[in-house]
């Protein structure tokens, strides 16, 4: 365990809420007509494209974009950006009700923490999730453990609570699979339509 981590299995039932410990990225939607201009504006800034995922359930084209490095993973900051040329997906229902801008900002949570107990205490806490914790693995046995708080309107931005855990290399997860966001995007979608219908 790291010297500054948190031993979680000691920890009272309230003290598991506090483990966020940064921003782990930030996720903008735009049109795919400003593709281009969204990323040179912030390779200007020093971010550069780190990968580059294209989803087949919601197509879509999703770019990580990467600045300066960490002692976990292979960047200091992240911030991303989801296009697609598809009218109906929920990218452009979202820019076609709100404009282009911020869809979701992702915290990034301790790896002592257990992801399916936080889920649970904040639900008892009122959070609303359209998602329950979602797990995927690389080749090394790294995992990526997510769950999304649901948006207040349909197609709303949301929050995102991300867990990269380590391989049998020692490398925390530092990537997104194309599951995981075509996942994300089916919960989306679903919740989005039964919010739509209550309202």
């Amino acid at each position: 365990m790291r010297a500054n981590s948190v031993n979680f299995s000691e920890r009272t039932t309230s003290d598991i809420l506090q483990s966020i410990r940064h921003i782990d990225h930030i996720t903008y939607i735009a049109s795919v007509e400003d593709e281009h201009r969204f990323l040179t504006k912030w390779n200007l800034l020093g971010f550069n494209e780190h990968m580059r995922l294209k989803t087949v359930r919601f197509p879509a084209t999703h770019i990580a974009l990467v600045s300066g490095i960490s002692a976990e993973y292979p960047w200091a900051t992240m911030t991303g950006l989801s296009v697609s040329e598809d009218p109906n997906s929920p990218i452009n229902k979202f820019i076609n009700l709100y404009g282009e801008g911020i869809q979701h900002t992702a915290y990034n949570i301790d790896p002592e923490a257990d992801m399916e107990e936080l889920h649970h205490q904040m639900e008892e806490l009122g959070w609303k999730f359209m998602t329950p914790v979602l797990s995927y693995s690389d080749e090394s046995g790294a995992l990526l453990k997510q769950m999304f708080v649901a948006p207040s309107t349909p197609y709303g931005s949301f929050i995102e609570l991300v867990q990269r855990l380590h391989g049998v290399d020692g490398k925390a997860f530092n990537s997104f699979d194309i599951n995981n966001i075509d996942d994300l995007y089916e919960h989306y979608a679903d919740y989005s339509n039964w919010l739509g219908k209550k309202n």
